[in-house]
């Protein structure tokens, strides 16, 4: 039996798609450019997940392809203002909540770990969706002590995760054997096993857009409403 949990954020616990499709058109319009429609978005936020890059950033740059950079970096500013006060948009994952309900029944330590940058929003969004008595700890990229500058390879990409995850398990004061961890990147199952965890990956978010099972995770499951059953099967929980 294991005794802990750790939960990426964005498309694994949370759907942030129609928030960051709101936004990011939002800030093309106010920089006088076109809306841009759903498969444009997936196809330069999602299926791009092995190049460097944040995903609003890189649909952004997209979108403004040719321009200025300098009108690029003030459009991403401005999606940044717009993402960040649209908190009302955010939306739990199906089986998100019967999953953390019953880990913390079963006494299970559940800590978020984040790639996300600025705390105070992924604070606010989980206080919104009722998640404070389920999340013991959350570590966003803020806490590494780094500016919010873009990663500049993949191999950094997942060594702060890891680090990230490392520090959510040093809170739970839990060794990594003791716990398990839950995304729907590459990079997440990469920073799991560098640590030493088991990894869950969950066909949402760039899970759902690419194969991932390459990466050889513990556990794949279509959502979160499987994972309780399969973690059960597996003696974890």
């Amino acid at each position: 039996m294991l005794k802990g949990a750790v939960f990426d954020w964005d498309g694994t616990l949370v759907d942030i798609d129609e928030r960051e499709l709101y936004s990011i058109n939002q800030a093309l319009a106010e920089h006088g450019v076109g809306a841009i429609d759903q498969e444009f978005f997936f196809q330069n936020y999602y299926r791009r997940a092995w190049e460097i890059g944040t995903g609003p950033r890189m649909v952004i740059e997209a979108a403004f392809r040719g321009k200025d950079p300098r009108i690029v970096e003030r459009a991403y500013e401005t999606y940044r203002g717009i993402f960040s006060r649209t908190v009302e948009r955010v939306r739990l994952q199906k089986g998100a909540m019967d999953s953390l309900i019953g880990l913390k029944q079963k006494g299970i330590k559940v800590g978020i770990a984040t790639m996300r940058y600025t705390r105070l929003t992924v604070e606010e969004e989980v206080s919104a969706l009722g998640l404070d008595p389920m999340a013991d700890t959350l570590y966003t990229r803020q806490d590494l002590g780094h500016q919010a500058n873009p990663l500049e390879s993949l191999e950094e990409t997942v060594n702060k995760r890891a680090k990230l995850v490392q520090k959510t398990l040093d809170h739970l004061k839990l060794n990594p054997s003791e716990a398990f961890l839950v995304g729907d990147s590459w990079w997440d199952v990469r920073a799991g096993k560098k640590v030493g965890m088991k990894t869950v990956i969950v066909k949402t978010g760039f899970s759902f857009h690419n194969d991932f099972s390459s990466e050889q995770p513990d556990i794949m499951i279509g959502s979160l409403e499987e994972l309780l059953t399969r973690t059960r099967e597996k003696e974890w929980v």
